[in-house]
């Protein structure tokens, strides 16, 4: 597929939701382009990504004792699954589909849920009495001009406790060394800052704090994240700064302040086609990246219907091989202009790439 940009229009934040904060930090640019674009992705995001908010909704699900057994398991499953399906097809990406071909460990990962529910059900089977929890998913919290807000997974109230859970479908912790050159397990910072921005919101809207924070796995670990009512403050305050001095800078359109193009921030960035910063950066560090940006020189045809580009990358010549013939004419009109090719797969320490399923081109 070759796609072209139309010009940016760089729009000011309205706001920043807890989820988006962390990953705003390490790049501010990120954000503006993902606003820019009302948050659609300019690339194609893989199998794994969408299972994610299959797997996600499956937890909530349990928790809120809708999924009880087998049946509506089974049912709810093939549900979310067959409408994911769908609009995988509609957004013209039927070529991960079935998600069972694509997703890693597809069913390792099924049966972590199934895994889930039946330790539900033995947790609630071992209390006699009746639960007088009251169950709110998909809580919006929101500070007084909307400026932070985001949605709380699930909120869970019982009498005067108020406990605020998040479901994560991937690893919750990082492995640090201790002062006394131990290794330990810390929740990711991106996790902590948004279950206490969470917490504070709440605090705005009803004037007292949740009791507790938790991030719920897949392995049905309930961990808890500690908290004081001036940490939460303190992220908030610093969460407002940022959108402050963020929009001071698009209006000042000093973007370069807050570009911070790096293999870590970008490599799995959905905005890089339109940011001018990676694609310099890109030149220079195209071998750490699956991704190459440069001059096209010719396009070679095969019997296979495939084809395959020559590239002028500074002082190196790239060949890129496996795609389809259906493009030859678009890359042919293409030929001595700057064109860039993200999502290749590469060997590793080559240059040279090939083209998979969520390779697009931008021109």
């Amino acid at each position: 597929m070759i796609r072209k940009l139309k010009a940016l229009k760089i729009l000011p934040l309205k706001h920043i939701s807890p989820s988006q904060y962390y990953s705003a930090l390490n790049c501010p640019y990120k954000l503006v382009l993902a606003n820019t674009f009302k948050y659609e992705s300019l690339l194609p995001i893989n199998a794994n990504a969408h299972f994610g908010s299959i797997a996600h909704k499956m937890i909530e699900l349990i928790s809120r004792g809708i999924v009880v057994n087998e049946e509506s398991f089974s049912e709810c499953w093939n549900d979310l699954i067959n409408k994911k399906e769908n609009e995988l097809r509609q957004k013209g990406l039927g070529s991960i589909t079935p998600l069972k071909y694509f997703v890693s460990d597809f069913a390792l990962k099924k049966n972590q849920l199934r895994h889930f529910l039946e330790r539900r059900k033995n947790k609630i089977a071992k209390h006699e009495q009746k639960t007088t929890n009251t169950y709110f998913p998909e809580v919006k919290l929101t500070n007084l001009d909307h400026s932070i807000y985001g949605i709380a997974d699930l909120i869970i109230k019982n009498g005067s406790s108020v406990v605020i859970l998040d479901f994560k479908t991937g690893k919750v912790h990082i492995e640090s060394i201790d002062e006394n050159g131990g290794s330990e397990k810390l929740i990711k910072k991106e996790y902590e800052l948004q279950l206490k921005l969470y917490a504070y919101l709440y605090f705005l809207m009803h004037n007292v704090f949740p009791t507790s924070l938790f991030l719920i796995t897949l392995d049905n670990n309930f961990i808890e994240v500690p908290f004081t009512q001036e940490d939460c403050e303190n992220v908030y305050k610093e969460a407002v700064s940022f959108l402050s001095s963020t929009n001071s800078i698009i209006e000042k359109q000093e973007f370069e302040l807050i570009a911070k193009p790096s293999k870590e921030n970008c490599q799995y960035c959905s905005y890089r086609p339109a940011c001018n910063y990676y694609s310099n950066w890109l030149t220079k560090n195209f071998e750490h990246v699956n991704d190459l940006g440069g001059l096209l020189k010719k396009v070679n045809c095969f019997n296979n219907n495939s084809l395959g580009l020559q590239m002028q990358i500074g002082n190196h010549e790239v060949l890129i091989n496996g795609l389809t013939g259906s493009l030859k004419q678009g890359f042919e009109n293409l030929i001595d202009k700057k064109i860039t090719l993200y999502n290749l797969r590469k060997s590793k320490n080559a240059i040279n790439a090939t083209a998979n399923i969520f390779t697009i081109t931008y021109a």
